[in-house]
Parts: C-alpha cells; structure tokens; sequence
C-alpha cells in the first residue's frame, strides 16, 4: 500500500510539472506574438542601413556630404533621419564646415538637426573650432543652441562656457554661464 501510494504522488507531482511547463509555454509563445508584430511595424517604418554617404544640394547651392556608420529614416511627417558616427561636410559657396556627431538626428528635408555625444564643428577658413556634447539649430537659417559646456577657438582666440547660442552663422553669439576667454599669443621671430 504504501509503495502504490509514493508511485501515486510521485505520478501526480511529474504530471503537475508538465502541466507547469505546458502552461509556461503556452503563456511565453502568446506574449511573444505581439512583440513580434510590433516589431515588423517598426522594421516597416524605419530600416537601419550601414555605411552611409549621402550628397545632396539645396536649391541655393549649399552642398551636404554626409558619411555614417548607420543611418535610420523614419516616415513620418517630419522625415526624420538618425545617424550615428556621422561626419558631415557642408560647403556654402565655398566655405566648409564639417560636423563630427557620435548621434545626429535630422529632421525637416535635412533641415533642423540635434547632435549629441562629443560633437566638433570646424571652419578651417574661419579658423573656428566649436566641441560640446549637444547642439540642435537650423541649418539654412544658421541658428543653433546648447545647454552643455562649450570649447570654442577662433584664431587666437579660445573661449570655455556653459552654454552657446548662435544666430544667423555667426552674426550673434552669446556664450552662457561663466565663460572664460584666453588669448593665445603667437611666437613672432624677428
């Protein structure tokens, strides 16, 4: 009696385990169905593509050279572009500035961006050098802002502060936050 009542305990805990574990199946594959829907919507809307140079031109012939590791277009009513690792050239009537972004998105035809992680715009014709963590603005109006500390050279010139704000390329700018200025001397030999 007492072995036929083990072997029937024994019997019921290993079909109580099967039924744990066709259950916990079952219960797995029911919420993995709708992840896996949302994720095809996703993978409709936008598609990532690897190794990326893009070359456009505005109708006022500023030129645009774009070349990332990774880049990402969303439909939607802002075309929304996301690259990361980009370094962008853009050459207005033959003056360059190039943008070193580690995240960039661009937005409205490539014409509102927002750069984060280590950003660095150079014009070597201005001898202007600007390095921050973010930056968002406009390209065609020349406006951009940070909230980050800024590094700018110019020339001779090297300013540090908590902040930037820049209208119209350069027109008006303003450096937030405490800022320190530092002229640089050059050695002049006679």
């Amino acid at each position: 009696m007492k072995t036929i009542y083990t072997k029937f305990i024994f019997a019921f805990l290993i079909i109580i385990l099967i039924l744990v574990f066709v259950v916990s199946s079952f219960i797995n594959t029911m919420e993995s169905k709708p992840a896996k829907t949302q994720n095809n919507n996703i993978k409709e809307d936008a598609k990532k593509i690897v190794g990326v140079e893009i070359r456009q031109q505005n109708k006022k012939g500023t030129k645009f050279l774009i070349v990332a590791d990774t880049l990402e277009e969303t439909k939607s009513e802002l075309n929304k572009v996301i690259l990361e690792n980009s370094f962008t050239t853009i050459d207005q009537k033959g003056i360059l500035t190039k943008i070193k972004a580690g995240h960039a998105v661009i937005t409205n035809n490539y014409e509102n961006f927002n750069f984060s992680d280590k950003v660095l715009i150079t014009k070597k014709s201005r001898d202007f050098t600007l390095r921050t963590k973010t930056l968002t603005g406009t390209f065609e109006k020349g406006n951009y802002q940070t909230n980050d500390k800024v590094d700018i050279v110019s020339g001779n010139i090297s300013i540090k502060g908590n902040g930037l704000t820049v209208r119209n390329n350069g027109e008006y700018i303003k450096v937030k936050g405490k800022a320190f200025l530092e002229m640089l001397l050059s050695n002049v030999r006679k």
